[in-house]
């Protein structure tokens, strides 16, 4: 076969690794011929010749098969004159997190003979090929068969029983590990509980959507205590970040939708599930607290902290920056704008932890920055119908709120903490939509708020629900951080 007219380079591949195989089998047909003259003849130097002339011939083929290339343009950077890219991270991601489990594989009986001569094969002691490998424990379940010992005194006077294990209830059938796997998969992992029902089923596990919600909900009663303490401890910060999101009715999609609402503060995340995103669910939300809310510039914010002397509005840059970014399509002055806000949060970056380096700078260099973007948005303020005049539009308008920061360094630039927290009930709205009940809607807010508030403290989610469910009955509200103590 002529291939120097071919120019299909996965083509000329394939043969390529044909003609290796090919290769490479003549050269273990030849060298076991080569043994066999040697012994046949005695004479080594014949056996040498013969290896050397395999060794010439099989470079010569490799030289010819390298010398075939198609013709057309350059398919390569290096041919091409492009900077190659800079290469990926490669070699075997780490796992420190995993256990690990030393395996020794041998070979039966049946396989222990030599395959040249034919005697038995033995062990080469602390000789072996070692490797890693990732493997999977799938997940079983068990019906356990609990026996609570009795025990009685000489007097008669008593008889006492053994503790039993966590459940999810009291009396219930199912374990408190069983119930908490089920809200996990629901709330952290966005599984529905249909479609547990049927993973379930596949592992001999017979049950209901209906008692799934049960088993969740049982122990949801019990964390509403931690779940409470949580947004007390929020509501404590002088600077909180609040947003919200629709949450889809089950019961009646004709009705307007429940608003999820997250408030956030340094290290929490609390999360509440109400009928409306009105003014006086803001209030009732917030009622008592005193400080900064950063948030976006609904009107109803406005309208909650109207008459409240106590409350104060901060904006959010991320907003503003966004706004930019879209009509940046179409207005390339947008730029300006773009890169006037990203030398504000650059400046922050500098103080990194330090709020008294922060205050300083906010005072003095973001101050400048901000006169610089403000003279800008004046002069961009009368394009009211096209995209870049909106936005500038949108950003004189809070200005207050949006340079409130630089008075309290406290004050975040953008609110994107509380959005994050609120990322999660989103991909899980979009799995299983919402709640069928009012009941639902607490039930959903309570684990929200203690696993999302335990993931920002680095804590195994299914470990903090457990062992905070034990402390409720205890009348304890366990924290997530206080398990890191």
């Amino acid at each position: 076969m002529d291939l120097r007219g071919e120019k299909d380079i996965e083509h000329l591949r394939r043969i390529a690794l044909v003609q290796q195989t090919q290769i490479q089998h003549l050269m273990k047909v030849l060298a076991a011929q080569s043994k066999e003259l040697e012994s046949l003849k005695g004479n080594p130097e014949e056996l040498q010749q013969t290896l050397a002339l395999l060794e010439a011939l099989t470079k010569k083929a490799e030289a010819e098969a390298s010398a075939v290339r198609p013709e057309g343009p350059p398919t390569s950077t290096a041919d091409s004159g492009e900077r190659p890219k800079p290469r990926a991270k490669t070699g075997p991601t780490e796992q420190p997190k995993l256990p690990v489990a030393p395996a020794l594989f041998e070979l039966p009986p049946t396989e222990c003979a030599c395959p040249s001569c034919g005697g038995e094969l033995k062990p080469m002691v602390g000789q072996s090929e070692d490797s890693e490998m990732i493997d999977v424990v799938e997940v079983s379940y068990r019906l356990v068969h609990v026996q609570r010992q009795k025990y009685v005194c000489r007097c008669g006077g008593a008889v006492v029983t053994a503790r039993g294990p966590d459940r999810a209830a009291p009396g219930s059938r199912y374990s408190l590990a069983f119930a908490m796997k089920v809200a996990l998969d629901k709330y952290l992992d966005h599984l529905p509980l249909a479609r547990q029902e049927r993973i379930l089923r596949r592992h001999g596990v017979e049950i209901t959507t209906q008692t799934l919600f049960g088993l969740i909900d049982a122990p949801a009663k019990r964390l509403q205590l931690p779940s409470d303490a949580l947004l007390r401890h929020a509501l404590s910060s002088g600077v909180i970040g609040l947003d919200q999101t629709s949450w889809m009715r089950l019961d009646d999609r004709d009705k307007n939708p429940w608003q999820m609402w997250c408030i956030t503060a340094p290290g929490v995340v609390a999360h509440r599930i109400r009928a409306d995103k009105s003014a006086d669910t803001f209030r009732e939300l917030l009622e008592g607290y005193r400080g900064t809310i950063v948030c976006d510039a609904a009107k109803t914010h406005e309208a909650g902290v109207r008459g409240n002397d106590h409350l104060l509005l901060a904006g959010c840059w991320a907003h503003a920056f966004r706004k930019f970014e879209e009509a940046s399509a179409d207005h390339p002055t947008a730029a300006v704008a773009l890169d006037l806000i990203g030398k504000l949060y650059e400046v922050d970056a500098r103080a990194g932890d330090d709020l008294a380096l922060r205050a300083e700078l906010r005072r003095t260099e973001s101050t400048e920055i901000l006169a610089t973007l403000r003279t800008w948005l004046w002069a961009q303020a009368p394009l009211k119908s096209l995209s870049i005049g909106k936005a500038s539009g949108y950003v004189i308008a809070n200005w207050d709120r949006l340079t409130r920061f630089t008075t309290d360094a406290r004050i975040p630039l953008d609110n994107n903490a509380t959005e994050r927290a609120i990322r999660g009930p989103v991909v899980g709205r979009r799995n299983h939509f919402g709640s069928k009940s009012e009941r639902g809607t607490r039930v959903a807010a309570t684990y929200y708020t203690l696993i999302e508030t335990a993931k920002l403290h680095g804590v195994d989610p299914a470990t903090y629900l457990v062992e905070a469910a034990r402390a409720a009955d205890r009348g304890v509200a366990l924290l997530p951080w206080e398990l890191t103590r």
